[in-house]
């Protein structure tokens, strides 16, 4: 009865200690973003803004006057950004340690190693604004002077004007010509290639057909 006794009383206690330490592991501490998104005084449009923790782990909706707050959020390293149509803000990561304590700094993907901090609780304010559409190109009369088209015509137009005026007139228009017409004609002094070749290789020899 004594050893029924025994264990029984040895496994009720190793039933609290597991159900104890899954407790433990399971329920981690959790902490809360906070921010506010300031937006240029002409404009206040915040329901179409959302503000993403790791592009939608965990998001928030701002309030009337811009503030947020994201709970739930466990130890870790996130990058915070705000989704929005009409504006562009720059994110931010937050480091959160297992102490509760916060840290900001800009997002560096070119220098990951280089930390600059930022002030928390967040601050997002407008960086730029979306473009959407392509601005249209607009035609100017001096595109047509960077175009190779009209440039190599223009160049023609001033060869055929500059022409006349560079070629010899007269007599010397006369002998310019008979000069070049001589350089397309044979020189009667100048050796047949034909015959030279077979002066240093020999004119190839027939072969006779064999008599029967």
């Amino acid at each position: 009865m004594s050893n029924v006794i025994v264990c029984c009383l040895f496994y009720s206690v190793l039933i609290i200690i597991t159900t104890s330490s899954t407790t433990s592991t399971t329920k981690a501490p959790l902490y809360t973003i906070e921010g506010q998104i300031v937006l240029p005084p002409d404009e206040n449009n915040l329901g179409n803004i959302r503000i993403l923790v790791d592009e939608g782990l965990y998001i928030g909706v701002p309030h009337v006057d811009g503030t947020f707050t994201i709970s739930g959020v466990p130890s870790g390293s996130y990058i915070v950004s705000v989704n929005s149509p009409f504006h562009i803000f720059e994110p931010v990561r937050i480091d959160i340690n297992k102490k509760g304590k916060i840290r900001a700094r800009a997002v560096n993907f070119i220098e990951p190693g280089k930390v600059t901090t930022k002030k928390y609780p967040l601050r997002f304010e407008v960086h730029s604004k979306p473009n959407y559409f392509q601005k249209r190109e607009v035609y100017r009369v001096t595109d047509l002077f960077s175009n190779p088209l009209v440039l190599q015509a223009t160049l023609l137009v001033v060869s055929l004007l500059l022409l006349p005026k560079l070629m010899p007139q007269g007599e010397d228009l006369q002998g310019a010509l008979q000069q070049t017409n001589g350089l397309f004609q044979p020189n009667p002094n100048m050796p047949d290639i034909t015959d030279w070749f077979i002066r240093l290789f020999g004119a190839p020899t027939r072969q006779r057909p064999a008599r029967n």
